[in-house]
């Protein structure tokens, strides 16, 4: 629903925790508080009870089951004349909203939005507007039947039962922190002379054109004399017929002809058209913003079980993390902060962001600001891992309307591509053993695909993620949760070996996070490690006997060569340097392996996007919302533009260049071979081109002028080198944009006392600085660390005899002028000065 005359009531309310299933009414609260000595909180709404807590500087992760207490919300109101509607939209979780003392709403469904006709309650004037947020584990502690399997997600199975978020509910690798609370806005909509009560918007391609189909119903308390839409430029008449009681239907088809396209950012402009109507009667005239479209086309081929997405018939290799909220606790976007993650995941290459089932539908504001960033959106319907009781007609309409309000919400949004029925429902019943017919519901398989197309036509619709092969979980096949480099350990050739077609979800790790971020949630005696503290942010799967950090060591040993426990007590600085690169060295050779030319496979996205807690979770962005070194190996592997080599064995060096760009490259392509990291056994450069949205492979015989065992695979006495390095110009450019780098006897370089790396910065006029660096020996995992400023690279290697220019931007508050770079392979560091 829209309207010109909305009023968000954010202002001026308190929340208090009660016992479970107190039985109060409004009125009687300041007398049951008083008696026990409790105090309200200040509460900001939208936002949750843990929210106003830590606002309160009351908060800590665990010292609070919010599933077990009842939680009250309530403002004092003036109602204005003329008022219409409260509408909420969503209450976390079952929820009963009072008018002073009277009930005017249940809600049993934290993912539906309700409106209340204030007109059909006598609802006005002064009073008290409350919300009661029932306790979960009195909820669940009721009699319903058993699910056919469990699952180990969580350990409360009736969960299947309640429309909540599994936030906070999932042991293991989501902090103890249940969202309760109008964690989405309360509105008052007051009467207006036309009002929107419902939209109906669908934008599609046909052939060059852009075509808008649009059905609206408004409220008009005069009868309408015209109406008409502006769009690119152009006027379209409107026609409409009157429904009775002042409400009319609206109708109309636009055609924007030679439309621009919608694209993802990786593959052009993500073109957008803003659309007006405007409807006159006897006495008024409004305009009223229907938001924004796109035109693009989405389409998906399937054909030998693949699943390779393709936009305005262009082959997109979809690439990007699974989102995660920016704020766990209050599960709000801050406008500066959602921009700021957006732009940094649009920044490293991400074309595509998965909203997975376990967590939220996301705010308006994120899918508006993905449709102008040009990132493609998975968006997964808010189910997971449960055997759910579809065929329980409440529940069952219940679901129906949840996810028919969301598609209708974002029907205008071209960047929503996929639309998924959930995450690993599919998955979880055959890795327990039951027959594949309970594998999928009528739900998932009947219901959602066809509001899909209704609503919807223009998206791909997936039952599941995983789903697509013999067994669900089949990574050849479909759609895959690919763990094999990662949680099971499997050796970097795994990624290759086992086909991937698409992966929805891979290459979790826990990730280290930078000094400062440590130094921030470490106390005296508390250290990186073993210690319980540490612990507590470190993911892992319910009921196993690792954790993510043990998956983490393992790759370090075999990357570096090295006793990771050994290491962390003799030297846990050398330690916390080789955890930072070694799951950006093992994702970055994961992510180059399914982008190579003659790969089969077609989107990766990585688990997960930002930490839910401090620690060194999944994330690849940390809790503060700073990047890891993970982010930047990520970055280079994922850019637009970029080239990297892949180990073909006796065959050699691969080198491939990718322009997923809509113009074709022109540049040169460089190799360089160098021992001892420092002295050159070979160079070769030439010139490529590269045709828009295409990849080339090079093979490095076409560029040295004799044989080198480039892979070290013949191994014909000692290795010549042990750097290759791979470098990507533009034509006319003295420094390279993009390389990569092979190292043939393995990462394990020795520290050396100087490299002769030298850095100095200096201010630009925009307020930013610009790092100059340069070496003569090769600097592994350059990284940067200079407070109040973010670099546009780090941990990146530097080749022998190079220079770099690095972009830092001032990230607000106070800015040092001083720092400090150090190479993986240098003894010390080298001190950075900012100059004016």
């Amino acid at each position: 629903m829209s309207s010109q005359t909305r009023i968000s009531l954010t202002e001026n309310w308190q929340a208090i925790q009660l016992a479970s299933d107190s039985q109060v009414l409004p009125s009687a609260l300041p007398s049951v508080l008083q008696a026990a000595g409790l105090t309200c909180l200040p509460a900001q709404v939208p936002g949750t009870i843990a929210a106003a807590l830590r606002a309160a500087g009351q908060f800590d992760y665990g010292k609070d089951n919010f599933d077990a207490v009842d939680v009250w919300y309530f403002c004092d109101l003036d109602l204005p004349e003329p008022a219409a509607w409260l509408h909420f939209e969503g209450l976390a979780s079952h929820a009963e909203v009072y008018w002073n003392d009277s009930l005017i709403l249940r809600s049993d469904n934290m993912f539906i939005a309700h409106s209340v006709d204030l007109a059909a309650h006598t609802l006005g004037g002064k009073g008290r507007l409350s919300i009661r947020f029932l306790a979960l584990n009195t909820l669940l502690a009721q009699r319903r039947p058993r699910p056919r399997w469990k699952t180990r997600l969580v350990e409360q199975q009736q969960l299947r039962w309640l429309r909540t978020s599994l936030l906070g509910r999932m042991p293991g690798w989501s902090p103890p922190v249940a969202p309760v609370g109008p964690y989405r806005p309360v509105v008052l909509e007051l009467q207006s002379a036309v009002q929107v009560i419902d939209q109906q918007l669908t934008s599609k391609l046909d052939g060059e054109d852009g075509v808008l189909e649009l059905e609206l119903t408004v409220h008009s308390l005069q009868a309408i004399s015209s109406c008409f839409i502006q769009i690119a430029g152009q006027t379209e008449a409107l026609k409409w017929q009157s429904l009775g009681e002042n409400r009319y239907r609206i109708l109309g088809l636009c055609r924007i002809p030679a439309v621009k396209k919608w694209w993802p950012h990786t593959h052009g402009d993500a073109a957008l058209y803003a659309l007006e109507m405007h409807i006159q009667n006897a006495s008024h005239s409004q305009t009223i913003a229907l938001g924004h479209t796109g035109f693009r086309q989405i389409r998906v081929d399937q054909r030998d079980g693949d699943f390779h997405l393709h936009v305005n018939d262009v082959s997109v290799f979809c690439r990007g993390a699974c989102w995660t909220p920016v704020d766990t606790i209050s599960l709000q976007n801050e406008a500066t902060e959602l921009r700021q993650m957006l732009s940094l995941a649009r920044d490293a290459g991400m074309n595509m962001l998965r909203v997975v089932g376990t967590m939220v539908y996301e705010t308006a504001e994120f899918y508006q600001l993905c449709d102008e960033l040009g990132i493609l959106v998975w968006q997964d319907c808010m189910f997971a891992n449960m055997d759910y009781p579809v065929n329980d007609a409440e529940f069952a309409a219940s679901i129906s309307l949840e996810v028919q309000q969301f598609l209708q919400r974002t029907q205008a949004s071209p960047c929503i591509a996929v639309v998924c029925g959930n995450s690993e429902v599919e998955q979880q019943a055959a890795m327990l053993g039951q027959p594949a017919e309970l594998w999928r519901n009528d739900f998932f398989a009947q219901t959602l695909p066809a509001l899909c197309r209704q609503i919807r036509p223009d998206v791909q619709y997936w039952p599941s993620s995983p789903s697509g092969g013999v067994m669900p979980f089949q990574l050849d096949s479909g759609v895959a949760h690919y763990f094999g480099v990662g949680a099971y350990l499997r050796p970097l050739e795994d990624a290759r070996r086992s086909g991937v077609r698409f992966t929805s979800e891979c290459l979790g790790f826990s990730n280290m996070p930078d000094d400062d971020l440590l130094d921030s949630m470490l106390k005296n005696g508390e250290a990186v490690g073993p210690h319980p503290a540490w612990k507590l942010g470190i993911p892992r799967d319910n009921g196993t006997g690792w954790d993510f950090e043990d998956v983490r060591d393992h790759y370090m040993a075999s990357l570096y060569k090295v006793d990771p426990a050994g290491l962390r007590y003799a030297d846990q600085q050398r330690y916390l340097a080789l955890a930072r690169t070694t799951t950006g060295e093992v994702m970055t050779r994961t992510m180059t392996e399914w982008r190579r030319a003659g790969s089969g496979c077609h989107g990766a996205l990585i688990w997960f996007w930002r930490d839910l807690r401090p620690g060194a979770g999944w994330g690849i962005i940390d809790a503060h919302g700073k990047p890891k070194a993970a982010y930047y190996y990520l970055k280079r592997a994922m850019a637009a533009v970029t080239v990297f080599m892949t180990d073909e064995g006796l065959n050699g060096l691969a080198l491939h260049v990718v322009n997923d760009t809509a113009q074709a490259f022109d540049g040169e392509l460089e190799l360089g071979l160098y021992r001892h990291a420092a002295s050159s056994v070979a160079h070769a450069r030439i010139s490529v081109q590269v045709a828009a949205h295409a990849t080339i492979r090079v093979q490095d015989y076409a560029l040295l002028s004799h044989f080198m065992d480039t892979t070290y695979a013949y191994r014909f006495g000692p290795a010549g080198h042990d750097v290759a390095v791979a470098q990507l110009y533009r034509t006319g450019d003295a420094q390279a944009f993009a390389s990569d780098f092979h190292f043939p006897g393995g990462h394990q370089f020795a520290q050396v006392a100087d490299l002769d790396l030298r850095a100095h910065g200096t201010l630009t006029d925009d307020g930013n600085a610009v790092l100059h660096l340069s070496t003569q020996k090769m600097a592994q995992a350059v990284a940067i660390q200079i407070p109040g400023w973010l670099p546009d690279d780090n941990y990146f290697h530097l080749a022998p005899a190079s220079e770099k220019q690095v972009i830092l931007r001032a990230t607000g508050g106070k800015q040092s002028l001083t720092g400090q770079v150090q190479a993986l392979n240098a003894q010390g560091y080298v001190r950075v000065q900012i100059h004016q």
